[in-house]
């Protein structure tokens, strides 16, 4: 069967009532897409949205029957859905422009939908993202929140560190990662300082992209809408908001060199401020541009030492010491279970 679109109901079974939801807008995701889904249904997600951002993906039509799974194009029927959406007015300019503003759009749209399938939350996170519970079931940590006042949970992400140039499954492989900046000052400063002061690559910072976590938002309460790709909230209003201490986000972010360098090539020459407006060293450190502008010299040698010097960590010394430190963090439940 197609893909549903917008407005069509489901290809498959309708998700268990009160369940947690995951939205994501994908494209070109390939093997990567079939551990986020076997993670997430594995967890205990009630049903994962997929919002494929090209309506030729041949992987919309691969995994639109998977159980928990349903599939969204980006054809005539979602971009009218777009329109419907409060959050249109201030995006309709950059939708062809910002995978943002799509992004954005696509998780007001599957609001609605998640609501309608009798979903309790949901969960805006990228195709490279899992969510990562190790104390407490999906099922337990969503429904104890029901007893709670929020409207937002936000999750702390954790950034991998791959140690090597040459992965092929990065959620099955990869288990090193760095911890989220705001638990650094709570390790012993002579341990942390000389760790940094060893490995030139967190001169700049320890994330080499975001690191202000992703949000789920509870379904049942009205005038929430997406506050960019990482949060919601109510434009008119107080938001009741908590940040997750036992909960995170794993982010598999440039795993392996071809996966960095089909990245970087597919965003092209990207502007240096998002939206025209948003300086983007300045908001999340100077990688993501110094990896755009070496990756558009064509020149691969250079790309591929770039990316052992900032992405990589292939000195197990650097790693130990580092892991000793606390910089870092080795998580196996996601890679054990996943290649088990």
């Amino acid at each position: 069967m197609p893909p549903s679109s917008a407005g069509s109901e489901p290809v498959n079974d309708r998700p268990a009532r009160g369940g947690p939801a995951i939205v994501t807008t994908l494209r070109d995701a390939g093997p990567l897409l079939d551990r986020f889904i076997a993670w997430h249904v594995a967890a205990g997600f009630a049903r994962l949205y997929l919002v494929f951002d090209d309506p030729a993906d041949p992987d919309a039509v691969r995994v639109a029957s998977r159980p928990g799974v349903t599939v969204i194009v980006h054809d005539g029927a979602l971009r009218e859905a777009w329109t419907a959406q409060s959050v249109y007015a201030g995006l309709a300019d950059s939708i062809d422009t910002e995978v943002m503003a799509r992004q954005i759009l696509n998780a007001a749209v599957v609001m609605d939908r998640a609501r309608r399938d009798g979903c309790s939350w949901l969960l805006h996170i990228d195709i490279d993202e899992l969510f990562w519970s190790p104390n407490q079931s999906v099922a337990d940590h969503f429904s104890a929140l029901e007893a709670e006042p929020f409207d937002v949970v936000t999750y702390r992400n954790l950034e991998a560190a791959p140690e090597a140039d040459e992965i092929d499954d990065p959620m099955g492989q990869v288990t090193l990662f760095k911890v989220p900046p705001e638990r650094l000052p709570t390790l012993p400063q002579a341990a942390l300082r000389q760790a940094l002061q060893a490995s030139p690559r967190f001169r700049t910072g320890i994330f080499n992209l975001y690191s202000n976590g992703k949000s789920a938002a509870r379904l049942d309460r009205p005038g929430l809408e997406p506050f960019g790709v990482h949060d919601f909230g109510r434009p008119q209003a107080g938001t009741a908001r908590a940040i997750s201490a036992r909960h995170f986000i794993l982010h598999y972010a440039c795993c392996g060199f071809q996966a960095f360098l089909a990245k970087y090539r597919r965003l092209g020459r990207f502007q240096d401020r998002w939206w025209g407006r948003y300086d983007i060293a300045a908001a999340i450190g100077p990688f993501h541009l110094q990896a755009r502008d070496v990756i558009m010299t064509g020149d691969e040698a250079a790309a591929l030492a770039f990316y052992r010097a900032r992405v990589a960590i292939e000195n197990p010394a650097e790693a130990e010491r580092l892991l000793a430190a606390g910089v870092l963090e080795r998580i196996i439940g996601p890679a054990r279970l996943l290649r088990g």
